[in-house]
């Protein structure tokens, strides 16, 4: 069988290609590249089953689901994207998990996961899950350099905490490197293989670090599977940190913000610890996991009606997919449907505001200035300055919208 990894294209974060790197390093080829939000329109030559380690974070465009028929999945190290499933302006929540999209689960499960977040998702819905931990977490080792043990990585520090990073190192004698998972690949023309020799660069500089300050994730983790000292800045009462960096929290060194930058933690940067040794047994069992999901699929060459699991066709997934849309979209509008009236109500009081905001001798790019210092919508604010000067409020370009604002609104308050 062929062997494909998944890969985010326009990623804006190196931790997503690192993950597609530590993927490759279990396969014997990579035959294809999988493109992470549209997994659904994937096509293999001859519709040949492709065996894919459907490692990443999923589901920021949940209307691509399920994956194409010809596509094998070893569901492990998978994170739900919870900012749009629970967010209420998006159309779809985890109507993606109901139909044929639950069934592509269920029937390749159980579902192995990298955080207690998507653990809790798939068990309210009654989905066999798992804690496989984050594939990064079976990186090998990279090659030492002659500078290996000379110098720190710095990565993604806010200036705060860079500043006092630099401070705490400036008697060590280790050269300071700064480095970024920032990047932009949304209107990139880099190749494959450039990205991932840009990820073996990256993690050969960490291999070879006396030690890493991160904030990120996908660094600390990385740096844990190569045995790189690492000691992670991150707020762990934060809820976007708690859902994704539970329970690996436990597994690192780690301090708080406010406590790095005050001093008040122990990490010796002269001679720094060795990590954890608890993560190793979720490393070991990931990987075994992983190597026999591999060798049974080397081993098989078998069309893909007599491979796959499910029990639904290629056509009956997008017929399924096409109604998901129709269904989210219609229930979406019509749950809006009063906002978008209230908004035409509106329409022509709002243009004889701005009429009269005019006639005032208030030009439009100081309406857009007040604007932006309130932070309000253009319809509200200009609504707020229309009534404060139909009253007769004094206005001057100095003054800022929200004393207005105020004014106008006890004013309102009055008339009602």
């Amino acid at each position: 069988m062929k062997f494909g990894v998944i890969l985010h294209k326009t990623t804006m974060n190196l931790g997503d290609d690192i993950q597609t790197y530590a993927s490759m390093q279990h396969l014997p080829s990579v035959d294809y590249i999988v493109e992470r939000e549209n997994t659904d329109s994937f096509h293999s030559e001859n519709n040949e089953p492709v065996a894919v380690i459907m490692s990443a974070w999923w589901m920021w465009q949940k209307w691509n689901w399920p994956p194409a028929e010809c596509i094998v999945p070893k569901l492990v190290s998978m994170h739900m994207n919870n900012y749009t499933i629970y967010r209420k302006a998006s159309p779809i929540y985890d109507e993606w998990l109901q139909g044929v999209g639950g069934k592509f689960f269920r029937e390749n499960g159980p579902i192995g996961v990298r955080d207690k977040t998507s653990l809790d998702f798939f068990n309210e819905r009654g989905f066999e899950c798992y804690f496989s931990g984050c594939i990064t977490l079976t990186l090998p080792q990279q090659k030492k350099t002659p500078d290996a043990g000379q110098y720190v990585c710095l990565v993604d520090l806010n200036p705060a905490l860079e500043s006092k990073a630099r401070e705490l190192l400036k008697d060590t004698g280790l050269e300071i490197r700064v480095l970024s998972h920032h990047c932009d690949y949304r209107k990139s023309d880099a190749t494959f293989e450039e990205r991932m020799k840009t990820v073996e660069d990256l993690l050969t500089q960490y291999q070879n670090a006396k030690f890493v300050i991160t904030r990120r994730l996908h660094v600390s983790l990385p740096c844990l599977a190569m045995q790189v000292p690492v000691l992670s800045v991150v707020n762990m009462n934060d809820v976007g940190n708690s859902t994704r960096w539970a329970p690996y929290a436990e597994w690192l060194h780690y301090v708080a913000d406010e406590d790095f930058k005050a001093g008040n933690f122990d990490y010796d940067f002269n001679n720094p610890p060795e990590n954890k040794k608890t993560y190793l047994q979720t490393r070991e069992n990931l990987t075994a996991d992983i190597k026999a999901f591999v060798d049974e699929m080397k081993e098989c060459d078998l069309p893909i009606e007599q491979v796959k699991k499910v029990s639904y066709t290629e056509e009956e997934a997008r017929i399924w997919q096409n109604e998901l849309m129709h269904f989210t979209l219609e229930k979406w509008l019509h749950q809006n449907r009063g906002m978008l009236n209230e908004r035409n109500k509106y329409k022509k009081q709002v243009e004889q505001y701005q009429k009269l905001l005019k006639e005032k001798g208030i030009p439009d790019d100081v309406q857009n200035e007040w604007m932006k210092k309130e932070g309000r919508t253009m319809h509200f604010c200009r609504k707020v300055y229309a009534v404060a000067l139909s009253i007769g409020e004094k206005t001057h370009q100095e003054e800022t919208v929200k004393k207005i604002a105020q004014k106008a609104k006890k004013i309102i308050k009055k008339e009602k």
